[in-house]
């Protein structure tokens, strides 16, 4: 041992005999002196004992760490669920609005209509809408959408099935047939569509153009109004490519309009102002001539 220790040990046990001679009144004083002091050390030390007391008592067994895990999931699923929810509620409100909008901005008599049944054997053919005889749709009312700033053309009611409900065969089937012509143009003929593989959405053909007929890419296809069927400029699509054949030139369309996700849609009713105008009238009758009275005879 130390010099230095031999005199601090000497120095401690002086310091306690020292204190063990005070009255009783002083040794109180010094305790509660030093209880003060070192006061914050003991609380200090009585939380941190709690809190590790505490934590033991909290510890889940791994299978309640699983069930509390589960649980947790299962709420999250059902939030993401209820996000989703609402995102297709918005974007629907959001569709709604657009198509009330078009249809007040619209020159045409609409009818607004919902697909209610799309088959995936028949994607690009047909569909079923909720609008049918007493709504007034009659057979070859055109149908489209709106594209923007214009009409896309989606095709015609083949079929009335019920008091509301339709059949519309689709512009992508070839058995609708629309008079066409190419914007800024002379040339016209006539679009529809080609079947195809299920999986692809197919491009419409433009037959029956002049054996010259050109057009760059992108040019928009009309509706020219001809057959009195469907209005005019009516947007079918754009020019993919022409070609020339040894009478005419046929052309390769790009839809207007995305068949894939169709969902709400405009059914043009027929303008009966211009059927009751073109009716005849009937002509007045004449009042009737009395015949005069015959002369006597001398």
């Amino acid at each position: 041992m130390s010099r230095l220790n031999i005199i601090f040990l000497i120095a401690f046990v002086g310091i306690l005999i020292w204190i063990t001679l005070f009255q009783p009144e002083a040794v109180s004083t010094i305790q509660r002196g030093g209880m003060v002091a070192f006061r914050p050390f003991i609380r200090a030390s009585s939380e941190v004992e709690g809190a590790l007391g505490s934590l033991g008592s909290e510890a889940l067994s791994p299978a309640q760490m699983r069930e509390k895990l589960a649980a947790v999931e299962s709420a999250r699923d059902r939030l993401q669920l209820e996000v989703i929810q609402l995102d297709e509620l918005i974007n629907e409100n959001n569709q709604l609005r657009r198509a009330l909008l078009y249809k007040e901005k619209s020159p045409l008599e609409l009818i607004a209509a919902r697909v209610i049944n799309r088959k995936p054997s028949n994607w690009y053919n047909t569909l079923v809408i909720d609008k049918g005889n007493l709504d007034g749709v009659m057979v070859d009312s055109p149908v489209i959408v709106p594209v923007g700033e214009e009409a896309g053309l989606v095709g015609k009611i083949t079929e009335v099935i019920g008091d509301h409900s339709a059949v519309v065969l689709l512009l992508t089937d070839e058995m609708c047939q629309v008079s066409a012509k190419l914007i800024k143009s002379q040339e016209q003929g006539i679009i529809s569509g080609q079947r195809g593989a299920l999986q692809t959405l197919p491009n419409l053909r433009l037959r029956y153009l002049s054996k010259e007929a050109k057009a760059d890419a992108g040019t928009k296809v009309l509706s020219s109004g001809s057959g009195e069927l469907f209005p005019a400029n009516l947007y079918l699509g754009e020019i993919i490519s022409i070609e020339s054949g040894v009478i005419d030139s046929e052309a390769k369309v790009r839809l207007g309009v995305d068949f894939d996700s169709l969902g709400d849609v405009f059914i043009i009713l027929p303008d009966l102002t211009d059927e009751q105008e073109t009716e005849t009238v009937e002509p007045e009758e004449e009042p009737a001539v009395e015949d005069a009275p015959a002369e006597a005879k001398p």
